[in-house]
């Protein structure tokens, strides 16, 4: 049901309940473009009918979707377009029209294409843990998440404030240590690194090093950690039974469920039978994987306290130091 999850931190007492965020998100649903409009932005029922409710909750989880509609004109008819009307006013009066001018045959051309464009929708799914008071968005772009935070203000009105979740240790320093390590030891019992990581140096053109599907406790990546080089995005497992790429921004991309833990969905099963097990089996993995994984970066840091974010270490064994050893930062 999720394959990226952005995380943030509900500061307010909104949503108090499933009913008044279902009942707040009805003041902007889903309507697609009209004929002469390039963006829309509303709700959907997340089980995906017509008229379906816009909150599903199951076990203080609650589950909301934004649908994004979008038209694009290629640039290329955009222009022939505009160069038409520019050569129908220097035929007829003899002149080239002006900057002014310009842009608004580019506005008038773009306003006659638009009804013969093609409408691309994308969906967002929005998670509430609403025991945590986590929200979690369901994408890899920030731009689609600031849709879905922007939508939310909109509706909500007083008592919403959202902050992207921070933990005491950076990913990058957490993600340092737990490679430079001899035989990744200074994971915690619940994560395992698995087979793909990015490791980035510094500089104006910083050197990049990729692995894909390649051991990673070897004494060359130990190396490229000592040399200064950062982990941009590491592959972990939790419990052996959910996979994930944590990102040094903390965002977690590629989750899948691994080998055992989903069961086969039996013949003739309803959708909506599937949908509530989906559900179920997706929160009640990911929330305590979530939880976990903040206890290994150090815990949540607590409102104005300075975020390890901002000084991931330089070095391996500074950051074996700080995120092993620290008395003020205990790791796990």
């Amino acid at each position: 049901m999720f394959k990226n999850l952005m995380l943030y931190r509900l500061a307010g007492s909104w949503p108090a309940s499933a009913q008044q965020l279902e009942a707040a998100l009805a003041r902007e649903p889903f309507v697609a473009c009209g004929a002469t409009q390039q963006k829309s932005v509303g709700w959907v029922a997340p089980r995906g009918d017509a008229h379906g409710a816009l909150v599903e909750a199951v076990d203080g989880h609650w589950i909301a979707c934004l649908a994004i509609e979008t038209k694009t004109v290629p640039g290329e008819a955009l222009r022939r377009k505009v160069q038409e009307a520019v050569e129908q006013i220097e035929q007829t009066s003899g002149r080239k029209p002006g900057k002014k001018e310009l842009r608004d045959l580019r506005d008038d051309a773009l306003l006659a294409l638009l009804p013969q464009a093609f409408a691309r929708r994308t969906q967002l799914r929005l998670w509430i843990d609403a025991r945590q008071r986590r929200l979690l968005l369901d994408s890899a772009s920030q731009a689609r998440a600031d849709e879905a935070i922007a939508s939310l203000v909109r509706v909500a009105g007083s008592g919403f404030a959202i902050s992207l979740l921070q933990t005491r240790i950076s990913p990058q320093a957490a993600m340092s240590a737990w490679l430079a390590s001899e035989h990744h030891d200074a994971l915690p019992a619940t994560l395992a690194v698995e087979r793909e990581c990015e490791l980035k140096g510094s500089g104006e053109e910083p050197a990049v090093v990729k692995y894909a599907r390649h051991e990673l406790a070897t004494d060359e990546v130990r190396q490229h950690i000592a040399e200064g080089k950062l982990p941009t995005r590491l592959a972990l497992s939790w419990q052996a039974r959910v996979g994930f790429v944590l990102t040094q921004a903390l965002q977690l991309r590629k989750i899948g469920f691994l080998d055992g833990v989903l069961d086969d969905p039996a013949p003739g099963r309803a959708a909506d039978e599937r949908f509530d097990a989906d559900l179920a089996l997706s929160t009640g993995e990911l929330a305590p994987l979530i939880t976990d994984l903040v206890a290994a970066l150090g815990g949540e840091a607590e409102p104005g306290q300075p975020s390890g974010f901002t000084d991931a270490p330089k070095t391996a064994d500074a950051a074996h130091d700080e995120v092993v050893t620290s008395a003020d930062d205990p790791p796990f």
